[in-house]
């Protein structure tokens, strides 16, 4: 009557172990970074039409794509970069610059706490900076 017991007994504490691995599997997914999805170009008033669109991955590899029209131009510019601790830091590389612009920079963005504002800097291989400004459009 004991082996059988503890034969069940062993049993149960397999069947617990296995099935408390599959739950461990199900709930562990990783969600989708905050900052992915798309957002609109806030920055001023010679910055219209302006959509970037984020992509960061679970080791905090960053891609992005920005469309914009600088005083009635479009220009592209696309970005690979990190992101950590609710901060984006990435180069970038423009299609089309400003007049008196480098094609390529950097930008330095933080995630607000409320997660629907990216606020920071640009900044371009001649020394040239200034304010960025995106609002969550789509998460």
């Amino acid at each position: 009557m004991i082996n059988i017991s503890l034969r069940v007994c062993l049993q149960l504490v397999f069947l617990f172990f296995f099935t408390l691995s599959f739950y461990k599997e199900a709930f562990s997914q990783t969600k989708p970074n905050a900052v992915n999805g798309i957002w609109t170009d806030s920055n001023s008033t010679a910055f219209t039409h302006g959509y970037a669109i984020f992509s960061i991955d679970e080791q905090g590899k960053l891609a992005m794509t920005h469309y914009v029209e600088f005083n009635g131009v479009p220009m592209v510019e696309k970005g690979i970069g990190f992101y950590s601790h609710n901060t984006l830091n990435y180069d970038v590389v423009v299609t089309k610059p400003i007049p008196g612009w480098s094609p390529k920079g950097q930008h330095v963005l933080t995630l607000s706490e409320d997660g629907n504002t990216l606020r920071g800097y640009y900044k371009d291989e001649k020394g040239n900076t200034g304010p960025l400004v995106f609002k969550r459009l789509r998460p």
